[in-house]
């Protein structure tokens, strides 16, 4: 049996909430399908920027937040919104503080991935109807929810993050009164229910997913892909 550690810095609070059960859910996927033996696969460990270092550039705090982490874990998930330009934003941020981890750190036994969305983390909560309804206790269908027909159209959504407000409002209607939980605390729950299947329409989803077989391969935990 292997023990697979992951660990993941992200840009803001909310998003500790969505990602670390799509990751885990990915990677055990993964490992379901093609493991080479037996692997237990373990919960994500949330890093952030030492204290010393909240003031440097972003390449800087996931540094010495990996540092301070050394031994925690294999795979280290590096996730930044992509603003409209996931390209850049991975070239930019995620490329830049890999390659320092990779020199700086030794030895190098840690490995990096992108989570990188073209726009912001909200659109990927947007991609399964049935999560939503089953987090939010609804029976409102797709059309109703103001989500896209298909999953990867919430790619070409502007503001993901104000779709999803509006989104919670229109379900919570006049319950809101009686509820005073914000949208962020049912990330975790749609997070848990959200299809993979749906999540992989995604092209940015895609990208991140090829990148993680790739990493499982190179390291020996998964069989390589059929051609």
């Amino acid at each position: 049996m292997r023990y697979l550690g992951m660990a993941l810095f992200a840009e803001g609070p909310t998003d500790y909430r969505f990602l670390p059960p799509v990751l885990r859910r990915t990677t055990e996927n993964l490992c379901l399908q093609r493991a080479i033996t037996t692997i237990e696969v373990g919960e994500i460990l949330p890093l952030y920027s030492p204290e010393k270092y909240r003031k440097a550039d972003l390449e800087t705090q996931i540094l010495e937040a990996a540092r301070e982490a050394q031994g925690a874990f294999d795979i280290l998930f590096i996730h930044t919104d992509g603003a409209g330009d996931a390209a850049a934003a991975y070239a930019e941020r995620v490329q830049r503080a890999s390659e320092r981890i990779a020199a700086e750190i030794q030895p190098p036994q840690q490995r990096t991935i992108g989570v990188v969305p073209v726009r912001e983390m909200e659109a990927w909560t947007l991609v399964d109807g049935d999560a939503l309804r089953q987090a939010f206790g609804t029976v409102l269908n797709d059309s109703a929810l103001g989500i896209p027909a298909k999953p990867r159209e919430v790619e070409k959504i502007l503001d993901p993050k104000q779709t999803l407000n509006l989104l919670y409002r229109q379900v919570m209607g006049s319950r809101r009164r009686k509820n005073s939980k914000k949208v962020e605390e049912f990330f975790e729950a749609i997070a848990e229910r959200v299809q993979l299947s749906c999540l992989r329409q995604v092209p940015a989803f895609q990208r991140f997913e090829q990148e993680l077989n790739d990493v499982l391969v190179e390291q020996g935990y998964i069989k390589k892909m059929k051609e």
